[in-house]
């Protein structure tokens, strides 16, 4: 459903229930297509969970009959020691010892065997039972397919479509006509890319793996020891050992990796606008003394820039009437005042307050805001949670409930997660206008797979797969395409990372003893090595198919007919979301 009202306000109202609606009417509809009984699969989860309760119940008697058993040992060697120190060994034993070891024997290891044995029955009785019902889901679950997440969040959010996977098209867009810049990705890679468009304007939610160099310190220790002399009280002198450890440390060169997920957003509202925002700190607070200690001091902060820049001329900040909205989305650095006036109307400053102060519907002040002219980038910490790459075999289970409960539950979270995402952006009544210029993609984004998406598609096959065979660490993979003429893509897939090299540095300390010492410092010297391998991608779906919203009919006869033409099996073919990669 379009919608004009403020995020939470749409989210709230019927965006929420519209769509888990959607998702549970979906999976009833797969699960009567599949023709699992769930009758029976609850009377077989039954049996299984019976079967589960009496391992754990054996495993406990196991456990305590155990303990008698070391109990009883403890009791034997017990008896036979105060036999021993009394002298009475003979008559001590016959009374205590034989009735010990006859429990032992007779009692106590024979009911450990019989837990063991009854333990393994069960097991395998609950093995049984347990591919039993894999089986009985098996119909259900191969009905689960990448697309529905993105599926259902459109039809409930039609302001947005978005991409079955991301096309060449739409990054292009968003470097040309946008200006994101084309070295954005330099030191990261792609693992997961949702592309799409809000109303004509471009996005991408994406999640990367970022690589810089760090430092790490390293620490070596050796001991040493000397005789000193000390004087007695009586005038004599003794030699006394003294030891110390003399720990040295180096600093060196460390490779860092770390994921990071962000929204971009191309719109071509105030174009000459910049500014950063992170969380406040002070969103949500409830009054009181120390929370309006705090606001007031972040509003003294933002008077004290507006003066410091009328003073200086080194900026143009001037106060918001809203100082609920200058302290809280506190963008100090913006350097366009009209543009940000007119982008943060009363409006807009009133529903993103709303947004930040939220604690029930949304996700608060959890994200940071960057715009850079008509690029606008959201990087929320909810966003680094949520599974957007939509895994089918995430859905698979051997439990109906429970795979109706798990299914329902995630897609909910999708469709929260990715909303409000966009939420701080749809605040703005400018940012949910209509794209003025004409896309180069026009309706239909193209088939052309970018270079992100090939990205993804490697880090999703593993970058074992493509690592430098001495690379130690993570990899940082980046793809380059080539189109082919059949509507594949050959790409080029490198995987840059580093080999280890040990070695080793010497400290000098100054000892305890008057001498330096030699304290050696073991390090690993971190070497770039790449490795490029190459990589055939190519869709398997068609558009028409994907629209339609159902599952492929036509997939493996796709599939079998692609694999055929590139003399390839069907064990060396990745399938992702619409494509599907075989590494040559």
């Amino acid at each position: 459903m379009s919608d004009s009202l403020s995020p939470l306000a749409s989210y709230s109202s019927h965006l929420r229930e519209s769509h888990a609606s959607l998702v549970r009417e979906y999976f009833e509809e797969l699960l009567r297509i599949s023709g699992v009984s769930e009758d029976e699969n609850a009377r077989l989860v039954s049996e299984l969970q019976s079967l589960e309760a009496s391992i754990a119940k054996g495993r406990a008697m196991r456990i305590r009959r155990v303990l008698v058993l070391i109990a009883t040992l403890a009791a034997l060697v017990l008896v036979f020691a105060v036999a021993v120190s009394l002298g009475g060994f003979y008559l001590l034993f016959l009374l205590l010892l034989i009735p010990l070891g006859y429990f032992l024997v007779k009692r106590v290891i024979p009911g450990i065997r019989d837990v063991n044995a009854s333990l393994t029955d069960v097991s395998s009785q609950r093995d049984a039972k347990q591919a039993e019902a894999w089986a009985q889901m098996d119909p259900l679950n191969r009905l689960h397919t990448w697309d529905v997440g993105a599926r259902f969040f459109q039809k409930a959010y039609t302001d947005v479509r978005l991409d079955r996977y991301m096309p060449s098209g739409r990054l292009l867009d968003l470097q040309s006509n946008f200006g994101l810049d084309p070295v954005f990705n330099q030191g990261k890679s792609i693992l997961v890319a949702v592309s799409g468009d809000h109303r004509g304007n471009p996005f991408a939610c994406i999640r990367y793996l970022q690589h810089w160099m760090g430092s790490k310190v390293y620490y070596g220790s050796i001991v040493i020891e000397w005789v000193e002399n000390v004087r007695e009280r009586d005038g004599r002198l003794v030699g006394r050992r003294r030891t110390q450890t003399l720990t040295a440390s180096v600093e060196k060169p460390f490779p860092e990796f770390a994921n990071r997920t962000q929204l971009i957003f191309g719109h071509e509202a105030a174009p000459n606008l910049s500014f950063t925002r992170t969380p406040s700190g002070i969103s949500g607070l409830d009054d009181g003394f120390i929370a309006n200690r705090r606001k007031d001091f972040a509003l003294k902060k933002v008077e004290r820039k507006a003066r410091r820049d009328v003073k200086t001329g080194s900026g143009q900040l001037t106060v918001m009437a809203n100082r609920d909205f200058e302290t809280q989305f506190n963008a100090l650095d913006r350097d366009h005042e009209v543009e940000f006036r007119l982008l943060f109307s009363a409006y807009a400053q009133q529903e993103m307050v709303k947004l930040l102060n939220d604690k029930s519907v949304g996700y608060s002040d959890d994200f940071a805001f960057e715009k850079y002219g008509r690029i606008n980038a959201i990087e929320a910490r909810h966003m680094s949670e949520i599974q957007f790459h939509g895994d089918p075999r995430m859905f698979w289970a051997f439990d109906l409930a429970q795979a109706r409960k798990f299914f329902n539950e995630f897609h909910v979270e999708y469709f929260r997660s990715l909303f409000f995402s966009l939420a701080p952006l749809l605040t703005v009544p400018l940012y949910k206008e209509k794209r003025s210029s004409e896309s180069p993609l026009g309706s239909n984004p193209g088939d052309e797979v970018s270079y992100w998406e090939c990205e993804a598609m490697a880090n999703f096959i593993g970058e074992t797969r493509f690592q430098h065979p001495s690379s130690i660490t993570q990899n940082i993979i980046r793809a380059t395409p080539t189109p082919t003429a059949d509507g594949a893509t050959y790409v080029s897939v490198n995987a840059f990372g580093y080999a280890g090299i040990d070695q080793v540095d010497i400290v000098q300390l100054w000892g305890g003893d008057g001498n330096l010492h030699d304290v050696p410092v073991y390090w690993v010297e971190y070497v770039p090595v790449a490795q490029d391998t190459p990589m055939t991608i190519w869709p398997i779906q068609s558009r028409a198919i994907e629209e339609a919203g159902g599952v492929d009919p036509q997939l493996s006869q796709q599939v079998n007919a692609a694999l055929n033409a590139r003399g390839l099996s069907s064990d060396s073919v990745v399938i992702r979301n619409g494509l599907a990669a075989a590494i040559s």
